[in-house]
């Protein structure tokens, strides 16, 4: 890593020397995943590179800074590694990647599912998903994972009609900054283990992502609807005052974190660039805690819970806010 100023475009760091030589010539048949990797690696250094920006109007110290510089590239090199890697997999096995086609198979208990998606039928349940269904659930698992390739991604029905989501970060917990499809369940706050695909418990069908995973692209294909329901817990009584207090003398949490909780508790105005400043904070823990998946820094995670609530606070977000603090309560002790 240089040790002179970062420049304003960090991408050469990032994704620089990574082209596999299997993409070098490309022809017809390769054109597509070609063009997606091209674009998913412009994505991971265009995101390090507002990240980096961010952190220029943080006030931070010039060595705090540059540490967080260097940590910020590092994570997206990796990121960009990941996704070189799968596709030089795709390329290898003569696979496309994560798409309607390949789901509509995996309903035949006789072909095994592609890598990217694995359907998980209970052993103790007998309906079975309709190809429609499994496409559904497919949909939205390319959502979040295409937020934060980084993590492991499940997404189930159960019996019921019922869809969960988790991730096997921090037993379950979802951070923010990751937009949640309408109409799916979320792990209630506690201490659990296993994979992504384990956490979900008895399930009809499941589709699982892992890093490194193809992804493909759903370009042609409109999002699915995001809703911030699935965070709705039952409220903490005296939200407001707990997190002032919680973050009052929490080791590694900067000064505005507690400035603005007590702000929020006190119902007294918030400046948009003291919000800013805290999102940048809140982001740094994040991808700190991100950068030591799959292990958990059970410090970081709990700083990462209070900024994350703070934040939320502070933008008038009560639902996320009580979610993340829920997650805190059930953690901390």
């Amino acid at each position: 890593m240089p040790t002179f100023d970062t420049p304003a475009d960090c991408t050469p760091w990032v994704i620089g020397g990574l082209w596999p030589v299997e993409l070098a010539t490309v022809t017809p048949e390769t054109a597509a995943v070609a063009d997606y990797l091209q674009n998913d690696l412009r994505r991971i250094a265009d995101s390090a590179n507002e990240r980096i920006k961010g952190l220029w109007h943080a006030g931070l110290p010039e060595d705090v800074r540059r540490a967080e510089e260097a940590r910020i590239i590092n994570v997206a090199r990796a990121f960009a590694v990941l996704r070189v890697e799968s596709t030089v997999r795709q390329l290898r096995h003569g696979s496309t990647g994560f798409n309607a086609e390949h789901l509509s198979l995996t309903a035949d208990p006789e072909r095994p599912p592609p890598s990217a998606v694995e359907v998980e039928p209970a052993p103790a349940i007998t309906p079975v998903p309709s190809a429609a269904e499994t496409e559904r659930l497919a949909r939205l698992l390319h959502f979040v994972a295409r937020q934060e390739p980084g993590l492991r991604w499940a997404v189930g029905e159960r019996a019921d009609g019922t869809t969960i989501l988790v991730t096997d970060l921090a037993h379950g917990w979802i951070p923010s900054g990751i937009a949640l499809p309408k109409g799916v369940e979320l792990p209630l706050p506690g201490r659990r283990r296993g994979r992504a695909s384990e956490l979900l418990g008895e399930v009809v069908a499941s589709v699982a992502y892992q890093p490194g995973d193809p992804i493909g692209s759903r370009a042609n294909e409109p999002p699915p609807a995001t809703s911030i329901e699935a965070r709705r817990l039952p409220e903490v009584e005296a939200l407001d005052s707990k997190l002032a207090e919680a973050t009052r003398s929490r080791e590694g949490l900067p000064r505005l974190a507690h400035t603005l909780a007590g702000t929020a508790a006190a119902g007294t105005g918030v400046l948009d660039a003291e919000v800013d400043v805290l999102r940048v904070h809140c982001e740094t823990a994040r991808y700190r805690l991100l950068g030591r998946y799959p292990d958990a820094d059970a410090a970081l995670l709990v700083n990462c819970l209070l900024l994350a609530a703070t934040e939320a606070l502070a933008t008038g977000d009560a639902v996320s806010a009580n979610y993340h603090f829920s997650w805190f309560e059930a953690l901390a002790t």
